[in-house]
């Protein structure tokens, strides 16, 4: 199979994936820090560059399945995300998370960090296959 059969497959894939967890072209665009035209222009003609659409994989197993809600609403935090993240806390939260960091000899970043480096830990062996087979796996619901 061809580099190009195996983009068209897969760009079928996105599109159904899109459409069902309501995103579009410009969400992509947002994700992988490209201008929707250029998103559009890999969707319908051009192949999509091999990091971008490893990030596209990687997007789409790790989001919850289609009904479940994308975001879920913590009280205190609000999270702006694409190709960066900030975060946003009452003031509350925001002692408790410097207390928790000092007790643990941290700065409250080093925390942060930390807690994200687990968060992107590398897949399980099951979904490290989907994703060199260009196969997705959708969680389901916990």
């Amino acid at each position: 199979m061809t580099q190009s059969a195996d983009q068209s497959d897969f760009k079928v894939m996105v599109k159904r994936w899109l459409k069902s967890h309501r995103l579009d072209y410009r969400w992509v665009a947002e994700q992988c820090g490209v201008s929707e035209i250029t998103v559009r222009n890999w969707m319908s003609q051009k192949n999509i560059p091999p990091l971008k659409l490893q990030l596209l994989e990687k997007v789409m197993v790790q989001m919850p399945a289609a009904g479940t809600p994308a975001e879920q609403e913590v009280p205190g935090v609000k999270v702006n995300a694409s190709l960066a993240l900030t975060i946003q806390l009452v003031p509350e939260l925001y002692t408790r998370l410097a207390e928790r960091a000092a007790a643990q000899g941290m700065t409250m970043e080093a925390l942060v960090a930390q807690a994200i480096a687990q968060l992107v830990q590398p897949p399980d062996a099951a979904t490290a296959a989907a994703l060199r087979s260009r196969k997705v796996i959708l969680p389901t619901g916990r």
